[in-house]
């Protein structure tokens, strides 16, 4: 049985909530008092507590000051931990990317130390308002609770060393650059490892297959493919998706093709449907596109004059290059298939080379077109990329045909004698990997 589309959208919405893990937390602290009061008067329990007297509590008065305390201070360590979120999130959308947000949020350490803090405020409030009740004796006090109420306290305490410590790391823009970048060049990793271990170079011709169109609006940003491909074996069929993920769709538009034409089948239409997402968000996860977005969105916002820091800038675009390098082992049609069947089922169009180029170097290329420094360092990533690329026709056409943009915009911007003879020995560089469109590409530069 499978989950409705807007059941899973409505899951995803909710373990991506900086809320998810505190509560799911909260809710085994609250278990955890309910388990302690219910053993708290046992014999074997009154038995235990006689050995380790010297520990407990042995006054309701005493007991009622330290819960107090407790709380009221691991409340203060949680506005203050919550605050510092709040203050972080804001930082990072204004001196990196808001796309790096839903990233900082979802960080599941942070939601790991909110959760124990409200785990123990719930935890120790339980035990305050036991003190005296669950036993025949009045003068009864859940000492073990208590001693446990101390220890998360003390556990707090270091959790929110770890914490700031934590938290004021986030921020750093290297930090932030190299789990983009790590997460980015894992998923693409994922994704050549796949290839390698299903080889499929003979696809179908996609020409004449029948078109599906979209039944909502939104950013497509991917498919339950396992839920899928059981669809499509189970009625024998293929599909292949048109659009590139994180691209906008309208309703009705054909973003799908089908091998047969499932038009006039509506449940069957439905349930394909049902299994492609729609969000907003941009999470590495579901594609390494939208981490050389956000790598190349924390470029840009590197340069703008209100930051004015061209060593982000350039060390985003080095990471970038590597990149684009492990992009070029990877099919431009990337497929999915029935675990028990390794003939292909869903067929999904991949961004292009020529693409994530355009994506990600024209804004960067815009915004510091005329600082030859960065400038000089683009060329350099050009350079690396078609020291590997050189021998791969289509991706050095590409690597030439962005080059030759990139020029005509030094030429318009950058008239500085010195730093043209710098951007003239990069050039000349290049032609020596690739010396026939390099030339061209120099002789182009000094034309001006």
């Amino acid at each position: 049985m499978f989950v409705p589309r807007k059941v899973a959208d409505r899951y995803r919405e909710i373990i991506n909530s900086i809320g998810f893990y505190p509560s799911m937390i909260s809710v085994l602290f609250l278990a955890f008092a309910l388990f302690t009061m219910s053993i708290e008067y046992l014999d074997i329990i009154k038995s235990l507590k006689s050995e380790i007297a010297v520990l407990l509590v042995d006054s309701a008065e005493n007991a009622r000051t330290i819960l107090s305390t407790l709380a009221g201070s691991i409340i203060s360590l949680t506005v203050f931990s919550f605050s510092m979120v709040m203050v972080v999130l804001n930082s990072a959308s204004a001196s990196l990317s808001p796309r790096v947000v839903p990233g900082l949020i979802t960080r599941k350490s942070h939601q790991l130390v909110l959760g124990f803090y409200l785990g123990s405020i719930i935890y120790s409030i339980i035990m305050l308002i036991n003190i005296n009740k669950l036993s025949n004796d009045s003068n009864a006090i859940p000492s073990l609770g208590i001693l446990f109420s101390l220890s998360f306290g003390l556990i707090s305490l270091g959790l929110f060393v770890f914490f700031i410590h934590s938290i004021s790391k986030a921020i750093q823009v290297d930090n932030v650059l190299n789990g983009l970048f790590k997460q980015t060049k894992s998923e693409i990793r994922s994704i050549q490892q796949k290839q390698q271990d299903t080889p499929n170079e003979h696809f179908p011709d996609f020409t004449h297959w029948h078109a599906v169109n979209s039944i909502t609006e939104g950013y497509f940003k991917g498919v339950h493919s396992d839920k899928l491909c059981a669809i499509l074996a189970k009625h024998d069929l293929k599909i292949y998706i048109v659009v590139n993920q994180g691209y906008f769709t309208v309703k009705g538009y054909p973003f799908l093709k089908c091998d047969k034409d499932i038009s006039k089948d509506e449940a069957l239409l439905k349930s394909v449907l049902d299994c492609f997402i729609f969000y907003i968000e941009e999470y590495i996860s579901d594609h390494y596109r939208y981490g050389l977005t956000q790598i190349s969105e924390i470029a840009v916002k590197a340069m703008s004059p209100g930051i004015n820091d061209p060593g982000t800038a350039v060390k985003a675009i080095d990471m970038l290059s590597i990149i684009l390098i492990e992009r070029l082992s990877i099919s431009d049609i990337n497929y999915s298939y029935k675990h028990s069947d390794k003939s292909p089922l869903l067929y999904i169009h991949e961004t292009s080379f020529s693409e994530l180029l355009h994506d990600n170097f024209t804004p960067l290329r815009n915004y510091a077109k005329s600082d030859a420094y960065v400038m000089t360092n683009v060329l350099e990533a050009f350079k690396n990329i078609l020291f590997i690329a050189h021998e791969n026709l289509a991706a050095r056409n590409s690597l030439f045909n962005y080059l030759n943009a990139i020029v005509d915009d030094i030429n318009e911007n950058v008239t500085n004698q010195y730093d043209r003879i710098e951007i003239n020995n990069m050039l000349k560089s290049i032609a020596r990997i690739s010396e026939q469109q390099g030339n061209l590409l120099v002789a182009r530069f000094n034309k001006h």
